[in-house]
This record gives C-alpha cells, structure tokens and sequence, in this order.
C-alpha cells in the first residue's frame, strides 16, 4: 500500500519533496499552508493532493513539517492541537532543530524523526538537482526505519546522526552552502571589477574554480588539497591582494581577510615554515606587509 503522506508547508522544500514522493509512488495527501494561495499554487504544481486543515493530519502516515526554523515549534503545536492518540511519523527537515521540537505532541501517540537534505534549494520545486545527495537523520530505531525509506523515495544518501550541538552543525551547513554562494557572488563581483570579462566569463570562471576546489577538498582533505599564494607562502602577492582589494573592490576585504587567515593556518598544518605563517598572519591582521619585502616562491 502507498505510503500517505502530507506535507506542512508548501514553500521550496515541501513542494520539492513532494514531487519526488509522487514520482517514487507515494500518496501525497496534498499541504498544509498559512497562505491559501500559496498552497492552492504547490498543489497545482505538483499535480495532486489537496488543501489540507490542520485535521486532515490523522489521515496520514508521515506528516513532513518543511517550514522555517522560526515556524516549526509554532507548526507543530498546531498541528499536536487538533488531539490523538495517532499512528506513524511526524518528520521535520531542519537543521537547526532537533527531535526536542516535537514536545508539545508528546502524548499523541505518534513517533518523531528529523531528515535534514544537505542541499541547497533555489527558487524551484524541482530536486532534480541533487539526486543522491545526503540527508542527516535523527530518531530512534523505529523512527529511523522509516526515515531510510522515506530516504530511498527521495534519493537521498541517508547520514544517522547522534545528540549534537544542533545550532553550531546548522552553522556548519550555512558556511558550507550559503557562504559558498554569497563568496561564489563575492568572487565574481571582484572578478568583473579587474576590467576586461563579461558577466557571464566571470561566473565561468569563478564556477570552474570553485568547483576544482570543492572536488579536491573533497577527495584529499581540505589542507592537501589548498593551493594559492598563501599555502606558497607569498607574503608580497597576499599584500598587494589586500591593497588593491581596499581601493578598488573594499568589500572584499573582510572577507579576504577570514578567508585567507584560515587558509593560512591550514597551510601551516601543512609544513608552512613558522615564520612565514607569522608574516601572514601579521599581513591579513592588517599590520602591514612582508618586513623584507619578499614572498614565496613559484
């Protein structure tokens, strides 16, 4: 029998997941929305399903909470509101949250998991972008059952995670994805500044970078796989990076700045000798250049 499902929230990631529950045969029930438009318009995207009430929930077997961190509490209680006891899987894909969340419908009856996608989700319905990517999952053993299949329907790669520090991970995930895109922005505003590329050159060849990198780190490990000025050691090209920076593009230099200091102490992990780690970190600390004048090599 198809699983039933019903989704709280019809924005990117509920009408997004829902597709993919449709497409893998599942019965999606239809969303539970603030904004009836809005939900009218995810049914209709998606092809099936209804305008649910907060009542509509007891018909369900997994009921997925895809709304914001700041609303999910808030969802849950109106949803734990319309009483019990039930059966099957309430799941919400946070990262900032854990299973805690779920408290006020302690008493329902129903189990509780967490199935965060590690993927960023731009203005689309469509998932189709990351097929096999990971998802982290929180829940007990029954829940996480559940949770692995409901994994399989979306094609995600299934990652169980234990008690942790819910925000300082969300964090992590936020640098990993939301600060890559706005540095990607970052790179590429400063790319065009230089003079001489087009718009479009410039992505390109900000996206090639950065994927060159990503790939590498991810193979070998964030400080073998470093490159640049900063891992040779190059106290006079990492200056003249931040004076130029200054005049012509200020609003990277901050960034510049986080950026490279971090990569400085990898390159230090790596056998940087010390007193070239100390120029840099002297020169990204704002006090000044190489005192000889000298950088690195080739």
């Amino acid at each position: 029998m198809p699983a039933r499902i019903a989704i709280v929230g019809p924005g990117r990631v509920g009408s997004a997941m829902a597709q993919r529950f449709v497409c893998a045969g599942a019965t999606l029930l239809g969303f539970v929305g603030r904004d009836e438009a809005r939900t009218r318009a995810a049914v209709g995207a998606v092809g099936c399903g209804e305008v649910l009430s907060w009542a509509a929930l007891v018909e369900a077997e997994y009921v997925v909470f895809a709304v914001g961190d700041n609303q999910l509490a808030d969802a849950v209680r109106s949803a734990a509101a319309v009483g019990g006891p039930r059966a099957g899987l309430w799941l919400h894909t946070s990262g900032r949250h854990g299973l805690d969340v779920f408290e006020a419908a302690a008493s329902l009856g129903v189990q509780f998991g967490s199935l965060h996608p590690l993927a960023p989700f731009p203005a689309s319905v469509s998932i189709e972008h990351v097929p096999g990517g990971p998802a982290v999952l929180q829940g007990d053993a029954s829940s996480l059952a559940s949770l692995r299949a409901l994994c399989s329907m979306l094609e995600f790669e299934p990652i169980v995670c234990g008690e942790q520090d819910r925000a300082l991970y969300h964090a992590a995930c936020a640098l990993a994805a939301n600060g890559a895109t706005a540095l990607f922005g970052l790179a590429a505003q400063v790319l065009r500044r230089a003079g001489g590329l087009a718009e479009q050159d410039a992505q390109m060849m900000v996206s090639s970078l950065m994927t060159a990198a990503v790939d590498a780190a991810g193979r070998h490990g964030a400080g073998p796989a470093l490159s640049g000025p900063v891992r040779r050691g190059d106290c006079a090209t990492v200056s003249a990076h931040l004076e130029r920076l200054q005049s012509r593009a200020p609003e990277g230099v901050a960034s510049y700045r986080a950026l490279m200091s971090h990569a400085a102490q990898l390159a230090a992990e790596e056998g940087l000798p010390p007193d070239v780690s100390r120029r840099l970190h002297m020169i990204l600390l704002g006090h000044g250049g190489p005192p000889d004048g000298s950088g690195g090599g080739d």
